[in-house]
């Protein structure tokens, strides 16, 4: 395999993993939802309301597939309101509304405006301008901030500024922020809608500021055990890896990757191809393996030590020829060969005691002997 081969193929692998990474079930805990354990995200308000014994639950089901007469929350709902919120309307329609005029209950926490202008669930429902809460003055300094109305007492909630409503319209104030409308209340059809004008204080990151925790359970107390809208994590409804990774942070490091391996692949191209000698040799034969050993035990001049090792090797063979085990000591492979009477008795001695093989010619001369030993014990 060429080298660009090798490169491609590591630059591949990596890709694959970057991919299998980011497309497992922990890339939800990224996400602002009920997984997320980023600051943004809200596993804390779950497993908060789990642990204090409210029997909340995910809901992966489409508006139109819900059951009416239930509780399901929509948290910071992608949809819900336009970048263009002052523009015409468009004839759009939430689906969830659907849903709450055939008898469900939608608490709708809104996401954080573009601009100080009024929200619309999508063309149908228009709700008042949100302007900054009072938590959060001109010159940029913190204030505290209280939550009054007929769903909570009073709660004191974040430091940091909510947005509020300007005014109520023709909707039920539940709760006010700072003498400002904050969650708003409508019947619509046979059910119910709710919305909250800000949904930060549900965040993981301000979840542990005073009052948070309580107002959420507030309005869980006011409107009932709620549903968390999860539909996006429905079995079936992930994207495609190639959509993901055109959106996700590790595209710039994917690109960087690819352009690396086209690279290598480039460079390589530019290189003429390498020369082997003798490139079609097949493997070597049994001989060539043992004239290679013959020749290396040749160049030690040591006679005596490659004669012992030969007198090893024949014993083993007659080992193996009688089915002895390994580990038999030589005296009784003697005894087999003399009860047997098929080989010298002089090639048995050589095979037992040695020679003192002085020389190649002494050396030659006695593996001669041993291997017509051989050939005689095993014919």
């Amino acid at each position: 395999m060429r080298r660009a081969a090798r490169v491609s193929a590591v630059v591949a692998f990596a890709v694959l993993l970057l991919i299998g990474s980011f497309r497992n079930e922990d890339q939800r805990k990224t996400t602002p939802s009920t997984f997320g354990t980023q600051p943004l995200g809200y596993r804390a308000l779950f497993d908060l309301l789990t642990e204090l014994g409210y029997p909340v639950e995910r809901s992966y089901d489409p508006p139109d597939r819900l059951s009416t007469g239930r509780t399901v929350w929509w948290v910071e709902p992608s949809g819900v309101c336009r970048p263009d919120e002052a523009g015409p309307p468009r004839g759009d329609v939430w689906p969830a509304l659907r849903w709450v005029e055939g008898g469900g209950r939608a608490v709708v926490f809104l996401p954080r405006p573009w601009r100080n202008a009024s929200c619309p669930l999508l063309d149908t429902v228009w709700l008042p301008a949100r302007p900054p809460g009072p938590g959060l003055c001109a010159s940029g300094r913190k204030e505290d901030t209280v939550v009054t109305g007929d769903v909570p007492r009073r709660r004191r909630v974040l430091e940091r500024g909510l947005f509020t409503f300007a005014d109520a319209g023709d909707w039920i104030v539940r709760a006010r922020l700072g003498g400002r409308p904050f969650v708003l209340e409508r019947p619509l059809g046979l059910g119910q809608l709710v919305v909250v004008a800000d949904a930060a204080f549900l965040h993981n990151r301000a979840l542990e500021h005073e009052g948070a925790a309580p107002l959420a359970v507030d309005l869980i107390r006011a409107f009932g055990i709620p549903r968390f809208d999860e539909e996006r994590f429905a079995p079936g409804a992930e994207r495609g890896a190639v959509a993901y990774l055109a959106t996700s942070p590790v595209l710039a490091l994917f690109v960087g990757l690819a352009l690396t391996g086209l690279l290598f692949a480039w460079h390589e191209a530019l290189m003429p191809p390498r020369a082997v000698g003798d490139a079609g040799a097949g493997a070597p034969r049994l001989e060539t393996f043992v004239d290679s050993l013959a020749a290396l035990y040749a160049a030690t001049r040591d006679h005596r030590r490659v004669f012992e090792r030969y007198r090893e090797m024949t014993a083993g063979r007659l080992r193996r020829h009688f089915g002895l085990g390994p580990d038999m000591p030589l005296a009784g492979l003697v005894e087999r060969l003399r009860r047997e009477r098929r080989a010298a008795p002089t090639a048995i001695d050589l095979l037992t005691t040695g020679v003192d093989v002085a020389d190649e010619t002494a050396l030659r001369a006695a593996a001669r002997v041993l291997d017509g030993l051989v050939r005689e014990a095993t014919t």
